[in-house]
């Protein structure tokens, strides 16, 4: 896939942008005490088991949710996260395996021997 050429430009914020990014800064800051706490409940449950991830998407970004399901459905995935996990896989260049989360659609099953 070929990459796009971007011009960076680069301004100074108006009084406008800079007021909704410090909203945005503070509604961050406001939430990260109970993310955090989420986050280690989700540590003390596992016990190292599994790490959770958290990705946070603004409203207006549900055709990202959307492109992922369509690609989970065309390809077997089980989940959003067996795509996240493909993904970073091919982003970083490291194999993650893939769980295998019950019967995989399309898949013939075996004929019973007993009958």
């Amino acid at each position: 896939m070929a990459r796009k050429l971007r011009k960076v430009i680069n301004r100074p914020a108006t009084a406008e942008e800079k007021t909704r990014h410090r909203s945005i800064r503070a509604q961050v800051a406001a939430e990260l005490p109970r993310i955090q706490a989420k986050g280690r409940q989700i540590l003390a449950e596992t016990a190292g088991e599994r790490r959770h991830l958290d990705t946070v998407f603004i409203s207006g970004e549900e055709y990202v949710f959307d492109a992922i399901d369509q690609f989970a459905a065309s390809n077997s995935l089980a989940n959003r996260g067996a795509v996240v996990r493909m993904a970073l896989s091919k982003l970083l260049g490291i194999e993650i395996d893939q769980p295998h989360h019950g019967w995989q659609p399309g898949r013939a099953r075996k004929a019973d021997s007993a009958s």
